[in-house]
């Protein structure tokens, strides 16, 4: 089976040295950002240009190191922050593009908590709509939970592109 260039897989064996060498002899590249140069790589360079980003005589191949890929909108509104993405190296597509990139973000929500209520005299025979009407509302936040990023649950893989075809 032949596997078009320009093709994004994951790859569930380690990216070292030796691996690197062996995907390359195989016609596949390692998703790390990494660029190269455009006659040696013709075919591949047809197919992405400078989509994630390059030079005069160099195209980058995508950096999916510790990053989700996520599929174009193709202006299906799917996305709707589409048109404020942005280029993820230097010289790369931005906007509803392949080869853009979107930061972390964290969707906008609030969460309703029960503040404890008084009147600012003493008097705690009001009512809490009194006290509300009169002093207005106390103001209060939640504490912080969480970690470093918003995220679903994954698994760690390698990606790799295919550059061209090999006999090997």
């Amino acid at each position: 089976m032949s596997v078009p260039i320009g093709s994004i897989v994951s790859y569930g064996g380690p990216v070292n040295n030796a691996q690197i060498a062996s995907l390359a002899d195989q016609g596949w590249l390692f998703c790390d950002g990494g660029a190269y140069d455009q006659q040696q790589y013709e075919g591949l360079y047809g197919i992405i240009g400078k989509a994630y980003g390059g030079d005069e005589t160099h195209f980058n191949v995508p950096d999916l190191r510790g990053r989700f890929a996520r599929g174009v909108d193709n202006g299906s509104k799917n996305d709707p922050d589409a048109d404020s993405r942005t280029a993820s190296a230097s010289g790369g597509n931005n906007g509803d593009s392949v080869g853009s990139y979107q930061d972390d973000e964290f969707k906008s929500h609030k969460h309703d908590i029960n503040l404890w209520w008084r009147s600012f005299e003493g008097d705690f025979s009001k009512t809490k709509d009194q006290v509300y009407d009169n002093k207005g509302a106390e103001t209060g936040y939640s504490g912080s939970t969480g970690g470093n990023e918003t995220r679903p649950k994954n698994v760690y893989v390698n990606w790799i592109i295919k550059a061209f075809n090999s006999s090997k």
